[in-house]
């Protein structure tokens, strides 16, 4: 059964389920024409960017070029800041400034538990448990590291995540065949491909999408077809059964090693 192409979060905003990612092969480097093709080519409305990557400049030249009205697209962006960030986030969107806040780069889920201690407004996300940021440039939700690699350790803040309906976006979903290729996923990740009729990237995307209950997942593409197939298996392919996806967990829990 199809999935719908955007999914909600806790604050009632949709956002599109498949995000292009500006940071890996475009971290500090010129991302307009790679956005461009995102938006253009495989119609992508979801752009994931950040401080950090130094490219929020050519994201923006980009977006201009393009003509695109601000209704379109759905920014995420990231501030590093942890110590006073979830007041100012607060403060953002109640400005009327960000539609949408979380965390970032959250590891343990007793650094979640300590935002939520003094926070007036849950996360509606959080990425590696990121600052999910809507159509304004400013932060909101969530974001993890969740590939076969890492899942075991990360496994309780996505869970944790979950209790409190914070929605993850996920990202290096394809680490173990293109980060850490020769790994003992691999041989799995064929069989189920080759199983269900699908790419190798297709199932990493949809088993990441699945684990993380219906989560955002971010990649990074400069081919059309690549970024397609991938929105395809999100929103068109049938879901892993447990038995696949339980089989990607195990043979990932036989080696843990980070990208981040």
């Amino acid at each position: 059964m199809a999935s719908s192409s955007a999914i909600t979060l806790n604050d009632g905003t949709s956002i599109p389920i498949l995000a292009y990612g500006t940071a890996t092969a475009l971290i500090r480097k010129d991302a307009k024409d790679w956005v461009k093709m995102a938006y253009n080519d495989a119609e992508l409305r979801h752009i994931d960017t950040a401080a950090y990557y130094e490219n929020e400049d050519t994201v923006g030249a980009a977006l201009k070029e393009l003509g695109t009205s601000r209704e379109e697209i759905f920014i995420t962006t990231k501030w590093l800041s942890l110590s006073d960030a979830w007041r100012e986030m607060e403060a953002l969107r109640g400005e009327g400034k960000a539609k949408s806040i979380g965390v970032s780069n959250y590891i343990a889920v007793s650094q979640l538990e300590e935002t939520l201690k003094h926070a007036e407004i849950v996360p509606s996300k959080p990425k590696r448990a990121a600052h999910y940021i809507d159509r304004s440039s400013s932060p909101g939700n969530g974001k993890i590291e969740v590939h076969p690699y890492v899942y075991a350790k990360a496994k309780p803040i996505i869970d944790y995540c979950h209790t409190k309906g914070i929605q993850i976006a996920c990202y290096t979903s394809l680490a173990s065949i293109i980060a850490f290729p020769g790994g003992p996923v691999d041989a799995v990740v064929q069989k189920i491909a080759s199983e269900i009729g699908a790419t190798e990237d297709q199932v990493l995307m949809k088993w990441a999408h699945q684990v993380t209950y219906g989560g955002v997942v971010v990649t990074t593409s400069s081919k059309k077809d690549r970024l397609l197939g991938q929105m395809n298996a999100l929103t068109e392919m049938k879901e892993l059964t447990d038995e696949q996806i339980e089989e990607i967990v195990k043979t990932g829990a036989k080696k843990h090693q980070r990208v981040y």
